[in-house]
């Protein structure tokens, strides 16, 4: 028998889990509820899969091609890691940045920025390892 929905917040509106009252103990109920959280987050993040992935690489492409016009001249090093962090820094200000209504409507796009941005910062800490 079920009593009753337990809301859990979810990016495509609300999980609902569902509660037995006879023959389920606190811990399965517990069991139950990190397990519907676990399969959401599976689903969100599968969400827009291939485009997450292709900025993955496209970040990371950029950061070799960064990396090797850097090494070419010296003069720049100084302004370019700046603008390295100024660009990672404000990618990630505006993704953890208090909901705005501007903010809202370009969200999905900022999400992809971010996932440019953690393939920046992946192959330039790769990069960083070769002679």
């Amino acid at each position: 028998m079920f009593i009753g929905l337990l809301p859990i917040g979810g990016w495509d509106g609300l999980l609902e889990v569902q509660l037995m009252t006879n023959g389920g103990t606190r811990l399965i109920r517990t069991l139950q509820a990190i397990q519907f959280k676990i399969v959401a987050r599976f689903k969100e993040l599968q969400k827009n899969l291939p485009v997450k992935l292709f900025s993955i690489l496209v970040g990371f492409y950029c950061a070799t091609a960064f990396a090797t016009v850097i090494g070419q001249t010296g003069d720049w090093d100084v302004l370019s890691a700046g603008f390295t962090v100024a660009v990672v820094e404000g990618i990630g200000a505006h993704m953890y940045k208090v909901s705005l209504p501007l903010v809202d409507n370009i969200r999905d796009f900022i999400i992809i920025f971010n996932y440019w941005k953690a393939g920046l910062s992946l192959g330039l800490f790769l990069d960083s390892f070769k002679y």
